[in-house]
């Protein structure tokens, strides 16, 4: 089995997971957990096997769950949150939140997408899908004290989950290695055979005498 091959089986498995969570959300009486882990599915297949094969998980993903459950809310946050969240996670793999520094880039950019995203989900919802959707936001929204309460929420349940989702994706990463080209490996392997390099600076006793090296004699 080439390494194309074994990516491609690892992004169809990513897919079947990703399906399988898509059909937890559209078949139980769930909240969005299941979303937010069929976008970790997302994010493995954009890293075992490829960006594109990704955005192929993705789109199997949100057609399947179409036809699972239809145009409901939940579906219109696969599409527009949690999805594109799950690819969005693979440029942001570097800004771990265990250093000060990115930890706050991270946060920054999280916040600001979700903040987004809940937005569109809103503005689509209120005012192009006004029928048919199984909610109707506007009474839900001001159940919970209108719009900006709501943003407050999802940024307040969101953003540590996104810290979860960051060492999440450090564990299982770990766990599951990337598979290498043949080209790719007999390069690794001949970096791992080459010998240090001697470090040719002088060395000095405590006396301020230089000490000689046996390749010096």
């Amino acid at each position: 089995m080439n390494v194309q091959t074994k990516k491609l089986t690892t992004a169809a498995v990513c897919t079947a997971l990703a399906v399988i969570m898509c059909a937890f959300t559209a078949y139980l009486p769930l909240s969005f957990m299941p979303l937010y882990l069929a976008a970790f599915c997302i994010f493995l297949a954009c890293k075992r096997g490829s960006v594109a094969y990704g955005l192929l998980c993705a789109a199997a993903s949100i057609g399947l769950m179409f036809l699972m459950s239809g145009l409901t809310v939940k579906w219109l946050m696969f599409v527009l949150i949690f999805a594109p969240y799950g690819v969005l996670t693979v440029f942001l793999e570097k800004l771990s939140y265990f250093k000060v520094k990115t930890a706050a880039i991270r946060a920054v950019i999280i916040i600001a997408f979700f903040n987004l995203t809940v937005g569109v989900v809103y503005l689509i919802a209120t005012n192009v899908l006004t029928v048919g959707l199984d909610i109707n936001i506007n009474v839900w929204v001001s159940k919970v004290g209108g719009y900006a309460v709501l943003a407050v929420i999802a940024t307040v349940v969101l953003v540590p989950l996104d810290f979860i989702f960051c060492a999440l994706s450090i564990t299982v990463l770990k766990k599951i290695p990337a598979r290498l080209s043949k080209t790719e490996m007999l390069k690794k392997k001949k970096n791992e055979q080459k010998p240090e390099e001697k470090n040719n600076e002088p060395e000095y006793d405590i006396f301020g005498y230089e000490i000689k090296r046996d390749d010096d004699k």
